[in-house]
């Protein structure tokens, strides 16, 4: 496992390592907590409305944040567009974008989770 090369479509591994001062195993935790917390999080941002916005940016603040850390450069990008549209209270830019940003999330998370079992790193 140590001389693995981490190559998961969406993640630039070594930025993500950065975040883990080099540590591996450090990093393959914050993969595994991202693919659990993030799937919560997408539940919540699935179903957004005017009303639900609170919640909405909290979930998009933390998706903001943990993918960051993972070197998860796009899914950080466009969370932290939504997150801003979000306290901005601006529902129809959010549903211009928020079901592509869903789809490439649940890919990510589907990437991650196979690299993982493929490299018994679960």
């Amino acid at each position: 496992m140590s001389n693995t090369k981490i190559n998961i479509p969406g993640l630039n591994a070594d930025s993500g390592l950065s975040f883990c001062d080099g540590e591996l195993s450090i990093y393959l935790q914050s993969l595994n907590l991202f693919t659990s917390n993030m799937s919560k999080k997408l539940d919540i941002m699935r179903n957004v409305t005017q009303e639900k916005m609170q919640d909405y940016m909290i979930c998009a603040h933390g998706a903001k944040s943990i993918s960051e850390y993972i070197g998860a450069e796009e899914t950080h990008k466009t969370a932290k567009q939504l997150e801003m549209m979000a306290k901005e209270g601006n529902l129809s830019g959010i549903l211009a974008i928020n079901d592509t940003f869903i789809n490439n999330t649940e890919k990510l998370i589907d990437n991650i989770k196979n690299w993982l079992k493929d490299n018994k790193a679960t």
